[in-house]
């Protein structure tokens, strides 16, 4: 299969930035020397994680306005003159964000921010925004709008914008910004959408949320409700919150079965052979569900191969415990204490994360596990288990999947231990409004290389018909993907997938671990 990437989901269209109220801004490239220090921490329990700024700076920055940080020795190396460097230079081009604070009681801010665009093609500077230096007003105001152009390299297709709050300068510290969403048209018209409907930094609102100084925001997948605006804002804190029901099933390799190699479910956490999973809630209105599929190969070498993904899972769970709404940033966490643990041994990952109060599904993706969302025919707005208690059969449709990450056949990204290794940047990152009665599912590659996605979403609709519980549809997908596993000649995704990249005719299914995932929005 070709490599995927950086594909991010489908490009989602937006009305026109010209329709902005303000001419943009010329955003600046900061000088990092100037936000290292000042810049606020992010704390994960007992362990600090400096943000990314104290990081570079720590790396050595030249301190330069207008450029990357670099170190006095890589400095020293590139002092061409200005025709040299005019020579080698990426060709320039503009991108025009606009920046929507959310309409909701105490969403403004007087702190600026920093943003850097992040594409397949590389990263933008990190450019500062709500800057009063800039010649605009400080910080951003309640249910605003503010257009920035930001000169930058060619990024190719954006796949994330990074946000962090910086301190004011009354009191030294991050004041809580709702941001709404950031909007984005490139060079040659293209156009992203990357939302957000949450709180940077302390919160000012009755609910009394709490956010991260800096966010990933991914690319939506759907386009956004025509009624979305600053006055109906997509999300509504308010309302009634989600009540996801979520249940999980993991079974071995038969194989590794028949050895005496049990699998463990329990509520929250469990495994079998190389694959585990971890499911939770958080005091931040966030379900989470997470997968990893460990490589079995490494045993060869005398590493536990479902040690990594093990621990890959509860490092997450943690993440997410300690109140983690990022989704990336679960992903990064996760695999920064494996590698403070020296845990040796390679994995894929895929989480999940379904805010309650706002109604969307946040993914971070690595490898060919994933996730798949099934929902009620457009324009229906019943949800799936309605649909399924009207009696009918095809009412159902598959809302999205997530594509594979394969750098060659049987090769997909993971994390590891090992040099070239892949990255938790290196997820594909997704996220799309989720409604009551939406299914997700979440699994391995035991689930998608035997289970087409006709199979899924026919066993999924008979099971939401007869009324079953989340635990039941994860324990029923499981046992047919097991039996697929098994059929020496049942046409499967995973002998299609070997007929083409082979060129030769394949059939019947793959024998390994299973890990499924089933959550029910309620």
């Amino acid at each position: 299969m070709a490599s995927l990437r950086g594909a991010l989901g489908l490009r989602t269209c937006l009305r026109t930035l010209a329709a902005a109220a303000a001419e943009p801004f010329s955003a600046r490239a900061v000088s990092l020397a100037s936000l290292a220090d000042s810049a606020p921490s992010t704390s994960y329990g007992s362990t600090e994680y400096t943000s990314r700024w104290q990081r570079w700076w720590r790396r050595g920055s030249s301190g330069s306005s207008g450029s990357h940080p670099l170190s006095s020795s890589s400095s020293a190396r590139w002092q061409h003159s200005d025709a040299a460097r005019a020579a080698s230079a990426p060709r320039q081009v503009m991108y025009q964000v606009v920046v929507v604070t959310g309409d909701v009681r105490g969403a403004g801010s007087p702190a600026p921010a920093v943003v850097t665009l992040v594409g397949s093609e590389g990263e933008s500077e990190p450019y500062l925004i709500g800057d009063s230096t800039a010649g605009e007003e400080r910080g951003f105001e309640r249910a605003t709008r503010k257009s920035y152009a930001l000169p930058s390299r060619h990024l190719g297709e954006l796949q994330r914008v990074h946000v962090q709050q910086l301190p004011s300068s009354s009191d030294g510290a991050g004041v809580g910004w709702f941001l709404d969403r950031i909007e984005v048209a490139g060079p040659e018209g293209q156009q992203w959408l990357f939302p957000c409907s949450a709180w940077l930094g302390k919160a000012n609102h009755p609910a009394g949320l709490d956010g991260d100084h800096e966010r990933n925001l991914a690319p939506a997948v759907v386009r956004p409700s025509t009624h979305h605006s600053l006055k109906e804002p997509s999300y509504n804190l308010l309302g009634a919150p989600l009540q996801p029901e979520v249940s999980a099933v993991a079974l071995p390799h038969p194989e590794k079965a028949a050895a005496g190699k049990k699998g463990l479910n329990k509520k929250g956490f469990g495994y079998g052979g190389e694959d585990a999973y971890f499911y939770c809630n958080n005091h931040n209105g966030i379900t989470a569900m997470g997968v990893a599929d460990g490589v079995y190969m490494w045993r060869e070498q005398g590493i536990d191969a479902g040690l990594f993904s093990r621990r890959l899972m509860e490092f997450a769970r943690h993440s997410v415990d300690l109140g983690t709404t990022d989704v990336l940033r679960v992903l990064q966490f996760a695999a920064k204490r494996l590698r403070l643990e020296g845990i040796q041994g390679s994995s894929t990952a895929c989480i999940v994360l379904i805010d309650q109060l706002q109604g969307r599904l946040a993914a971070a993706n690595l490898g060919d596990s994933g996730f798949i969302v099934v929902g009620r025919r457009r324009g229906d707005a019943r949800g799936a288990a309605s649909s399924a208690a009207s009696g009918r059969r095809g009412q159902l449709t598959v809302k999205y999947r997530s594509p594979q990450q394969e750098h060659s056949f049987g090769h997909p990204y993971q994390l590891g231990h090992f040099d070239g290794a892949d990255l938790p940047e290196d997820a594909m990152l997704t996220t799309m409004p989720v409604a009551p009665g939406d299914v997700v599912i979440l699994g391995s590659d035991g689930l998608w290389d035997n289970v087409s996605e006709e199979e899924l979403l026919d066993e999924v609709e008979k099971d939401l018909l007869e009324g079953v519980k989340p635990s039941v549809i994860a324990q029923r997908l499981a046992f047919l993907a097991f039996t697929n596993s098994l059929d020496k000649h049942k046409q499967t995704p995973y002998s299609d997938a070997a007929s083409e990249a082979f060129d030769m005719v394949y059939e019947g299914g793959k024998q390994d671990d299973i890990c499924i995932l089933c959550a029910s929005i309620n």
